[in-house]
């Protein structure tokens, strides 16, 4: 078995190292046996969606996500057809506005793909700190958050808040999941600090064919970080 990665805009959408996520995966896969190729993919390169298991976009400053909106919209029908189909898509940080209708940055509005119909907000002030999620009966997923935008979505929520910040100040809910497209501001970078997601998620995208994976040091880390910041009350 082979999966092929597709990281998009991977040194335009890059701040807080969240290549890592992509290191997770492919670690993730080869735990299971699986051959994993990964295409480092940006401004200018032709893209084959069709060749793709997995696509994977992070964050980046403003300045960079509108560089990448002014390249991306030109696959706004490949991306709606591999999303329709059900391709594994991650976008952390602030890459999942662009799949909204809008985002409102500086005073100006700058129409995105439209693939969704959330949209986002610059928030008055920047929105900063640690998160804890739930998501299906899943442990808590961990995360830290850095935007200066708040998402106003009404439905197909990826995360239900435990402590930490939601999408805006009116939901309790974070991020955006449609089929198997996964939206969500946290940053960490994700997959590290939750090996227990990555699992699931590898358990999801191989099916039959997963092997479970004993915890290792990664687990550990992510529960010794639930002691010392999330349960000092316990």
């Amino acid at each position: 078995m082979k999966i092929k990665i597709a990281h998009l805009y991977y040194d335009l959408l890059n701040l807080y190292g969240e290549q890592g996520n992509i290191f997770a995966l492919k670690k993730a896969f080869e735990t299971q046996k699986v051959k994993v190729e990964v295409d480092l993919l940006s401004v200018n390169d032709k893209i084959n969606f069709n060749k793709y298991d997995i696509f994977y976009m992070g964050m980046g400053s403003e300045e960079n996500l509108l560089i990448v909106l002014e390249d991306i919209k030109k696959y706004i029908k490949e991306l709606k057809e591999v999303i329709k189909k059900g391709k594994y898509f991650f976008a952390t940080g602030n890459s999942h506005e662009l799949f909204g209708k809008f985002i409102e940055m500086q005073g100006k509005k700058y129409k995105t793909l439209s693939i969704f119909s959330y949209y986002a907000k610059e928030n008055p002030q920047r929105i900063v700190g640690d998160s804890l999620m739930e998501l299906e009966g899943l442990s808590p997923i961990i995360g830290f958050q850095n935007r200066l935008s708040c998402l106003i979505n009404e439905k197909k929520h990826l995360f239900k808040v435990i402590i930490g910040h939601a999408d805006n100040s009116k939901s309790n809910f974070e991020g955006y999941h449609y089929k198997n497209f996964f939206g969500t501001y946290l940053l960490g970078p994700l997959f590290i600090r939750n090996p227990h997601f990555t699992d699931y998620l590898i358990q999801e995208i191989m099916k039959n064919k997963y092997i479970p994976v004993k915890p290792n040091y990664e687990h550990k880390a992510y529960q010794e970080y639930l002691k010392n910041f999330f349960n000092k009350g316990d």
